[in-house]
């Protein structure tokens, strides 16, 4: 994974992320209107097929509409943002346990905004009475 690739770009294929993009600016449509929007080379059945795969993931939506589907984005943005990013992180932290915790904080510890939000987050779990 190409370190330049920051958030869902690290995330999704070039295609898949400029699919999304579209729809979450534009709502709902169908395959030729999103290669419309794309204003690339895309070929068609190239932009339906990762359409379908995007279904398939869970990450737009579809109903039939004549002969043809209208897709729309499954769930907002922000949604995914916080799904791949909590993934990401539990996928460290599984792979790389105390390492991962230990680095987070080197990584943070520099801005002061970002630990503000670490030390809240862990005031919230203090108190948390689970």
């Amino acid at each position: 994974m190409s370190t330049s690739r920051r958030g869902l770009a690290a995330h999704f294929g070039p295609l898949e992320l400029a699919i999304l993009e579209v729809l979450w600016g534009g709502g709902e449509m169908d395959v030729a209107e999103c290669v419309r929007r794309l204003r690339g080379d895309q070929a068609y059945t190239t932009v339906k097929t990762v359409m379908e795969r995007l279904v398939v993931k869970g990450f737009l939506a579809r109903r039939k509409e004549g002969r043809q589907y209208v897709y729309w984005p499954a769930r907002p943005r922000a949604e995914v943002e916080q799904a791949v990013a909590a993934e990401q992180v539990r996928q460290l932290v599984d792979g790389f346990g105390d390492l991962a915790v230990a680095n987070f904080v080197r990584a943070v510890r520099e801005d002061a905004d970002q630990l503000a939000q670490v030390r809240a987050l862990l005031a919230e779990i203090e108190d948390d009475p689970r």
